[in-house]
């Protein structure tokens, strides 16, 4: 089990106050399945991919962690196809982001006998975002204890295998729920986690609304929003580093050439993540669909790993005069606040 990180004083080594922009495009759901498995770590090889975050609670989790490991040696040999044009966006062909991608809301609890049944479905199962956030509505602080508990557990999976996690965000935004977000400066000391997810996100009337989105995605948008920025200033007081800009709220599987073009015009200086989440045209099909791990966005996945993969994006990123960054670049020694 990981120890707890001493108080330390943060320096950040990041290049956001430079002239340049960076672009770290990022991958959710690492470990969910196959297919996701499969198109992330395509991503990276053929594709632009910098980030990802892994669900350690997931049924692929493992098969993701071994293609990960074989990734960063191919990554360190220059035995990667995408290298040619990771040089071409000037990147800095820093080791890949892993990070921890925190879940209350599919599968099982790796806490299980341990975390309570009123934040699980009959099944033992996690009961999905809406009918989570009614359930800590209702209970309140009660719980704070077992969801920080179940998070430690998450972690300690990376921990376990000698790794440790680059940055921390959430399955479907969870952390953005007070009861939840008021854990996560616990855990960012506690396993010395330098970077953070603050999904504070601007234009997205046009990225949404505007642009062939629903309207109840729009709304849904703006939900998000108004709690992201609760959480960004919740994680700047805290001194916790994260990007100047965050893309992909109410984007999931719909990130087109068009909607990249948006977010990239309005990338401001330094360090710009955009979330993504990629996969392989093949959905899997296996007997954990029916253990709560059915993928929604199965059938789309594939369009998100095409851009990634494209040349288009290559030129669009070029045109743009944007670099290809690293969540890792804004690694800091410390937070300058005790956790609450």
């Amino acid at each position: 089990m990981a120890s707890a990180a001493p108080d330390l004083v943060r320096s950040c080594k990041s290049d956001s106050s430079g002239p340049h922009r960076r672009i770290v495009l990022h991958a959710d759901d690492f470990g969910m399945n196959a297919a996701v498995n499969a198109g992330i770590l395509q991503g990276f090889t053929h594709g632009l991919l910098t980030s990802t975050s892994i669900l350690t609670n997931a049924p692929g989790c493992s098969a993701a962690l071994a293609g990960w490991k074989d990734l960063a040696a191919r990554f360190a040999n220059g035995a990667i196809p995408s290298l040619t044009s990771r040089r071409q966006l000037a990147d800095s062909l820093g080791p890949f982001d892993l990070g921890i991608h925190l879940n209350l809301t599919q599968g099982r609890p790796l806490t299980q006998g341990k975390f309570p049944r009123r934040l699980l479905d009959p099944q033992g199962r996690f009961p999905g975002i809406f009918a989570l956030a009614a359930r800590l509505v209702v209970a309140g602080r009660a719980d704070r204890q077992a969801i920080e508990d179940e998070f430690c557990a998450q972690i300690e999976v990376l921990a376990d295998r000698g790794l440790s996690p680059t940055h921390l965000n959430a399955h479907q935004y969870v952390d953005l729920l007070p009861p939840v977000s008021a854990i996560v400066p616990r855990l960012l000391r506690r396993y010395s986690i330098p970077v953070v997810r603050t999904p504070w996100e601007t234009r997205l009337t046009q990225t949404t609304l505007l642009h062939r989105f629903e309207p109840a995605n729009w709304c849904l948008a703006q939900i998000k929003r108004l709690l992201a920025f609760r959480h960004r200033v919740q994680m700047q007081r805290l001194g916790a580093a994260h990007p100047n800009v965050y893309f992909g709220t109410s984007h999931a599987g719909r990130i087109s050439f068009d909607v990249m073009q948006i977010f990239l015009a309005a990338a401001g200086p330094g360090v710009t993540e955009i979330g993504m989440h990629p996969g392989s045209d093949v959905p899997t099909v296996s007997a954990d669909a029916d253990d709560g791990w059915s993928d929604p966005l199965a059938a789309v996945r594939g369009r998100e790993l095409s851009l990634l993969t494209s040349p288009d994006l290559v030129r669009l990123l070029e045109e743009h005069q944007v670099r290809l960054g690293r969540l890792g670049d804004l690694a800091c020694r410390g937070i300058t606040r005790a956790a609450a």
